[in-house]
């Protein structure tokens, strides 16, 4: 009887770990965008738009570790298995943008159009490197009363560069892990955010803000 039952087990489904297969499959599906053939000489929009694509397939893919069939242990696990990857990601993107800023310090909405300036802030967003950030910051700032930077692109990057600073955000934008839930991180006059808001050109409101975050939902510490 013994031998049956060995037999059985050797030859039952082996239960592939979640973690192992959901890092696999984000490897994946980062290397068919690194894959993707290129133009033989892009343009500006073309090479940009790479750095994008590489940078959306990262986050993307991170639902998985929101899945609720994981355990909380184990999204921790899968997210710190797929953070470095990222992160290295997020550190080329940035030199590859660094090297393709003009003359002038940074992108222009009236010349080199929405395309090109939106994709290279997103890079710069998520840039690990933050006096980079802060740099782009000044030169959103010097653009955005001539419309040449959105002013939700400059709203956010400001409250980044001040979270990121240790300082309370102004605009409402950036969210962090509390006890397990989203909340929307410190911020100086909540009261008055919805105005300044306003005053840059930025028709979102807060109470819209937290629900595209979906503040309150719960989150890995």
């Amino acid at each position: 009887m013994i031998v049956p039952a060995l037999l059985a087990l050797v030859l039952a489904p082996r239960q592939e770990d979640p973690v192992t297969r959901h890092a696999a499959e984000w490897e994946a599906a980062v290397a068919e965008v690194e894959r993707a053939p290129q133009p033989e000489r892009p343009s500006l929009a073309q090479k940009i738009a790479r750095l994008v694509a590489l940078d959306e397939v990262t986050r993307q893919h991170m639902w998985r570790a929101d899945d609720p069939a994981l355990t909380p242990e184990q999204r921790i696990a899968l997210s710190i298995k797929i953070g470095p990857r990222m992160v290295a990601i997020d550190a080329a993107n940035t030199a590859a943008l660094k090297a393709l800023l003009p003359a002038d310090g940074w992108f222009r909405n009236g010349r080199d159009g929405r395309q090109v300036t939106h994709g290279a802030w997103l890079i710069a967003q998520h840039s690990p490197d933050d006096a980079f950030r802060a740099t782009v910051l000044g030169a959103m700032g010097d653009r955005l009363g001539a419309g040449d930077v959105d002013a939700m692109d400059f709203a956010l990057t400001t409250d980044r560069v001040l979270v990121r600073q240790g300082g309370l955000q102004v605009f409402g934008s950036q969210a962090r892990c509390v006890e397990g839930r989203l909340a929307i991180a410190p911020m100086a006059d909540p009261e008055g955010v919805d105005t300044r808001r306003a005053k840059i050109g930025w028709a979102k409101t807060l109470a819209e803000t937290r629900g595209d975050l979906e503040i309150g939902k719960p989150c890995a510490l």
